[in-house]
């Protein structure tokens, strides 16, 4: 065993991982056995609103576990759940046939938010996904203003309050098309003005893709956890 692996075994000791659902002790990050036994995945697809009009792959719906799962990895600086969750997306989308010579990038947050939070999670998704589906990742958007928190607003406003807030920062001379990254899609709002902005610059979209999907009866508890904020 070389120096590295050594080092790696170590650190496996000190610092096991753990299941993202319960937070036992599990192998490889993923669900402990309890938790895999009960079957969190629950796969859909749905189209989003204008201006985006594409679709979005989620492996999972928000809420229960998953919710909890997502919260301590956005809001408690569970960083180590993202190997998993990006593995999951990558799932969807390999399941779907949707990455083939396509790149992934991430929506952004902003400048506020990384300096609380100190890392954006889609990004994270976006690198560990790429990572498991063996295509680019590129960090092709930024936040340039700040915008109104989202769950203060109804669904006209919401739309509203999130039109010109990104931009293209590079990427021009991106040949594949791209796939749009987010921890969760609720109304689908910002991934749509996400579409979109890249479709201005001269990009091509393919779809967007999302750890958890919230549906009618678990919007509100989504848009409840965005009063923390992108």
């Amino acid at each position: 065993m070389s120096l590295w692996e050594w080092g790696q075994a170590f650190l496996a000791l000190l610092f096991p991982e753990r299941c993202p659902f319960c937070d036992a002790i599990s192998v490889g990050g993923g669900p402990c056995e309890v938790c895999a036994s009960h079957d969190l995945w629950e796969s859909c697809v749905r189209e989003l609103p204008e201006p985006g009009n594409v679709l979005c792959a989620s492996p999972f719906r928000y809420g229960g576990e998953v919710r909890e799962a997502i919260l301590r990895f956005k809001f408690r600086g569970r960083r180590d759940y993202a190997p998993w969750f990006g593995g999951a997306i990558a799932r969807e989308l390999l399941h779907r046939d949707l990455f083939h010579n396509a790149v992934l990038t991430p929506v952004p947050i902003s400048a506020e938010r990384m300096r609380e939070r100190g890392y954006n999670q889609s990004l994270l998704l976006a690198r560990a996904a790429a990572r498991v589906l063996g295509i680019p990742y590129v960090d092709l958007l930024e936040k340039v203003s700040e915008n109104q928190t989202q769950h203060l607003l109804n669904l006209e406003e919401r739309r509203k309050n999130v039109r010109h807030v990104y931009r293209v920062k590079n990427g021009k001379a991106i040949q594949k098309e791209i796939i749009v990254l987010d921890d969760i899609v609720t109304t689908g709002y910002t991934l749509a003005e996400c579409v979109e902005t890249i479709q201005e610059a001269g990009l091509r979209v393919r779809c967007c893709a999302a750890l958890a999907s919230a549906e009618d009866h678990d919007r509100e508890a989504g848009q409840e956890d965005e009063k923390r904020g992108k």
